[in-house]
């Protein structure tokens, strides 16, 4: 069983959007964010909270399993089109604070994974992960320079930098999944006495 790959598949589920049902404007064009995402990251959530679920208990302590519950009752909240539109309008920035639960939690996940790795002994690994806390500081701390500070030309880098760590954050756990430290158990190993 390999829990980093339950995790994974749900931050796939989270970074795929089909929106259904999409408005449109006067003009005829789409209106961006408009519709339900037929992906729906509540799903995507519940695949990580699932996943974390599966992890020793030395990686999945309270913080990053509340965190997890918390990005999936965000998202939740967020998946209704009129709630995302509501948000949007009334200040960017609430989007935002919305995203802090899975920065969070992925901070927190990747920081721990560092950790293991870096007590079994895999440097490669654990500078990695390690990489991946950085992004995910980076990625939270970008939208207070575009909102708070007025820098309005790092908003693209702002948003691409999260599409960035998502997909980093998918090939990484699914590269690691199958390591001892990040909770995988060998199925085909005789249960010890």
């Amino acid at each position: 069983m390999k829990p980093l790959q339950t995790v994974a598949m749900g931050y796939v589920v989270i970074a795929l959007q089909a929106l259904q049902g999409v408005r449109l404007d006067p003009a005829g064009d789409p209106v961006a964010g408009s519709g339900y995402d037929l992906f729906p990251d509540p799903i995507g959530w519940l695949l990580v909270v699932l996943g974390v679920g599966l992890l020793p208990a030395t990686l999945a302590g309270g913080a990053l399993r509340i965190s997890g519950l918390l990005a999936l009752v965000v998202s939740g909240a967020l998946w209704f089109p009129a709630v995302a539109e509501q948000i949007a309008a009334e200040d960017p920035s609430l989007g935002w604070a919305a995203s802090l639960p899975a920065l969070a939690f992925g901070g927190l996940l990747f920081h721990r994974l560092a950790a293991a790795a870096g007590q079994a002994g895999e440097r490669t690994a654990m500078t990695v992960l390690q990489g991946l806390v950085t992004l995910t500081a980076l990625v939270a701390v970008l939208p207070v320079l575009v909102f708070g500070a007025g820098w309005d030309g790092l908003a693209d880098l702002a948003a691409g930098s999260g599409q960035l760590l998502n997909l980093a954050a998918i090939a990484v756990l699914f590269t690691y999944s199958a390591r001892p430290w990040a909770g995988a158990v060998d199925t085909a190993a005789p249960p010890s006495a």
